[in-house]
C-alpha cells in the first residue's frame, strides 16, 4: 500500500487515499447490500414456489371438475369419418353405440334468373321496381331503377347488377348474389345464394312490382324441392331432418357433423377412453413433482459444502412436500369396506426423494377399467387423501396464507434494509466529503510551506551564498 507521503506527493495526491477510505467505510453497507439481494433471492424463490404449488391444486380443481370425467372418459369413432364426424361427447356418460344412415345433406337455397343478353335492354321496358326478399328471420325491400343517372337506359346485365349489389348491401350476411357472364356472346345469369343451410334459410320473394316482378317471376330454385335443403338421416332407425349439417341435439350429449350422403349404415362407438383417464392420472402426478422438485431445490442444504437454497430457513416450506407426502399414503374414512381408500390400491407410490410414481401400472389400469367411479372418489370425496393434500396446499397460495405471510415479512426487513442503506449512503457522502476537505487542508500546508522553502532559497541566493 502506498504510504502517505507518496500519496501526496502525487498530481492530486490525496484522491485515491479518499477512496481507499471510503471503501473500508463503506463495508457496512456491503454486508446490508448483500443482505437485501439474499432477501430479494428468497422473494424470487417464494414466488416460484407459490406458482407451483398454485399449478398442483389448480390440476386437482381441473380433475374434479363436474364436466371433465377425468375418471371414466369416453371416447366416440365413427366408422367412416368421411360421412360423419363426432365433434363431442361432452354431454355423456355412458358407452353406447348408434347406427346412422346419411341420407342427405343440408345444403344452402341457390335461385337463378333466366338466361338473358345483358347487352340489350328489354328488361327496362318493365319499367322501376321493387320486391320484398325474405332469407330467413330476415326481410329487405329491395328497389331497382331502370335508367342510369345520366338519364340512359340501363342494359339487362346492368339491371340486374343493381339487383344484386342492392341484395348484398341490405342482406349480405344472409345471402350472396352475383350476376355471371356466361358465354362469349354477352349471356348473362344472375344467381342468389343462401350463407346457410336448410328449408328455414330459404329465399323467398314477395310483393314484386316493376322490372323486379320480371326478374324474380322468372327465377328458380336450383333445389325445385325446398323441403330438401334440409339434411336428413337415421338414428338407429329413428328418422331426423335438420337445417345443419352439424347436428347438437340428435343423440343426447353428443354433436356431430355430416359430410357426406352415401345412405350406407355407419356407427358410431362411444367407449370407455382409459388411456385419457391413465394421461390425467400421469399430470396429476407431474404437477405434484413439479412442486416437489421446486421446494427441494429451494430448501436443500449441502452438509459437506454448507451451500444452501434461499428458503433453507423456512421450516414450513421446507415441510410442505413431506407432509403432502405423508397425506398422500392416508386411508380414505368414507370409503366402503372392499372400496378403492388410498393413492396405493391404484399402483401410486414414492421416491425416497419425494418423487410421486407409477408403481404398479396393471393395477391403475384395472382400478381405471373397472372401477373409475371409486378412482373419482379417491380424487373428490372430503375425506379423500388427494382432498387432503388439496387443503393442505391451498393453505399456501390463498389470500393471507403462509406464502403471503412469509412475503410479507420479507417485504418489511426488504424496507428495513433499504432505509438502512440509504442511511449509510448519506453517511458516506458526508464522510468523503469530509475526508476531502482534510486532504486539502493537508495540501494546502503543503503548498505553503512549498512557496515559503522558494522564498527563503531565493534570497539566500540573492545574498550570495
Amino acid at each position: 500500500m502506498n504510504s502517505i507521503s507518496s500519496l501526496i506527493q502525487q498530481t492530486n495526491p490525496y484522491e485515491q487515499f479518499v477512496q481507499q477510505l471510503v471503501m473500508i467505510e463503506s463495508q457496512k453497507k456491503f454486508k446490508l447490500e448483500d443482505q437485501r439481494s439474499t432477501l430479494n433471492k428468497q422473494q424470487s424463490a417464494l414466488s416460484n414456489v407459490s406458482s407451483v404449488i398454485s399449478n398442483f391444486t389448480n390440476k386437482i380443481d381441473e380433475l374434479n371438475s363436474a364436466t371433465s370425467n377425468s375418471f371414466n372418459p369416453l371416447k366416440a369413432t365413427s366408422s367412416d369419418e368421411s360421412v360423419v364426424r363426432v365433434d363431442s361427447i361432452s354431454g355423456m356418460t355412458e358407452p353406447n353405440n348408434y347406427d346412422i344412415t346419411v341420407n342427405r345433406k343440408a345444403t344452402k337455397d341457390i335461385m337463378l334468373s333466366n338466361v338473358i343478353d345483358g347487352t340489350a335492354t328489354d328488361l327496362a321496358g318493365f319499367g322501376d321496381g321493387s320486391v320484398d326478399i325474405t332469407i330467413g328471420d330476415k326481410t329487405e325491400t329491395i328497389s331497382v331503377t331502370t335508367t342510369n343517372d345520366d338519364g340512359t337506359t340501363k342494359t339487362n346485365q346492368e339491371v340486374l347488377e343493381s339487383f344484386s349489389t342492392a341484395i348484398n348491401d341490405l342482406l349480405g350476411e344472409k345471402s350472396d348474389s352475383d350476376v355471371f357472364q356466361i358465354d362469349n356472346d354477352g349471356n348473362v345469369q344472375l344467381s342468389i345464394k343462401s350463407t346457410e343451410t336448410g328449408y328455414d334459410e330459404r329465399i323467398q320473394f314477395s310483393n314484386a312490382s316493376g322490372v323486379l316482378a320480371e326478374v324474380t317471376g322468372n327465377m328458380t330454385h336450383l333445389e325445385t324441392n325446398t323441403q330438401n335443403l334440409d339434411s336428413e338421416f337415421t338414428v338407429d332407425g329413428i328418422t331426423f331432418t335438420r337445417g345443419q349439417n352439424t347436428v347438437e341435439n340428435a343423440i343426447s350429449g353428443m354433436t356431430f357433423t355430416l359430410l357426406d350422403d352415401p345412405g350406407t349404415q355407419e356407427q358410431i362407438s362411444v367407449t370407455k377412453d382409459v388411456e385419457t383417464a391413465k394421461d390425467n392420472i400421469d399430470d396429476f402426478i407431474s404437477t405434484f413433482n413439479e412442486m416437489n422438485k421446486k421446494i427441494r431445490n429451494n430448501t436443500f442444504i449441502n452438509g459437506e459444502t454448507g451451500n444452501k437454497g434461499p428458503l433453507q430457513g423456512m421450516r414450513s416450506i421446507r415441510n410442505l412436500t413431506i407432509n403432502l407426502r405423508q397425506t398422500a399414503l392416508t386411508d380414505m374414512t368414507a370409503a366402503a369396506d372392499g372400496e378403492l381408500d388410498n393413492l396405493m390400491d391404484i399402483g401410486l407410490g414414492f421416491e425416497n426423494d419425494g418423487t410421486m410414481k407409477i408403481e404398479d401400472a396393471d393395477l391403475l389400469e384395472k382400478a381405471l377399467t373397472d372401477r373409475p367411479e371409486e378412482v373419482q372418489k379417491l380424487f373428490t370425496d372430503d375425506t379423500s387423501p388427494v382432498m387432503a393434500m388439496y387443503n393442505q396446499a391451498e393453505i399456501y397460495t390463498q389470500t393471507n396464507g403462509v406464502i403471503s405471510s412469509l412475503e410479507s415479512g420479507l417485504d418489511q426487513k426488504i424496507d428495513f434494509i433499504d432505509n438502512r442503506i440509504d442511511s449509510e449512503n448519506r453517511y458516506l457522502e458526508k464522510y468523503e466529503e469530509r475526508q476531502r476537505q482534510e486532504f486539502a487542508e493537508l495540501q494546502q500546508i503543503q503548498d505553503d510551506g512549498q512557496r515559503q522553502f522558494n522564498a527563503i532559497m531565493n534570497y539566500q541566493s540573492s545574498l550570495g551564498f
